[in-house]
């Protein structure tokens, strides 16, 4: 192989390592408090949403296995899907640096999303109806 295709060689090497190693360094550089508690916030609202997702399985399969009737399952999945939503849209309002709660306190925030999210259920229950 020629010097120049070495060089070249070295040359994409390291731009690539460059480009995949840029993350790491970003992630690794001074964060805020702010910062910190948005991962915080997300990471909670990342557990809720799970939450949710678990809970909409468990009520499809008990709607499967005949456990539910089909006025009790409408109600309950539609609710649980909202609640879906909105954890999505807090997730978003993170991503744009809208903390939930200035708090790091895990209660508070837990409190913080459950209220929010029981605002925006009954908010859309009452554009619904």
């Amino acid at each position: 192989m020629s010097i120049e295709g070495l060089i070249l060689a070295l040359i994409i090497t390291l731009v690539t390592v460059a480009v995949i190693a840029s993350p790491l360094w970003q992630r690794g550089a001074a964060t805020t408090a702010e910062d910190v508690l948005i991962e915080k916030q997300r990471e909670r609202l990342l557990v809720y949403y799970e939450r949710v997702l678990t809970n909409l399985r468990d009520l499809d399969e008990d709607y499967r296995t005949g456990k539910m009737q089909p006025a009790d399952y409408e109600t309950e999945r539609e609710e649980a899907v909202q609640r879906g939503v909105q954890v999505l849209k807090a997730m978003d309002e993170l991503g744009h640096h809208h903390l939930i709660v200035a708090t790091g306190d895990q209660a508070a925030l837990d409190h913080a999303i459950d209220d929010a999210i029981e605002r925006a259920i009954a908010a859309h229950r009452k554009a619904v109806h």
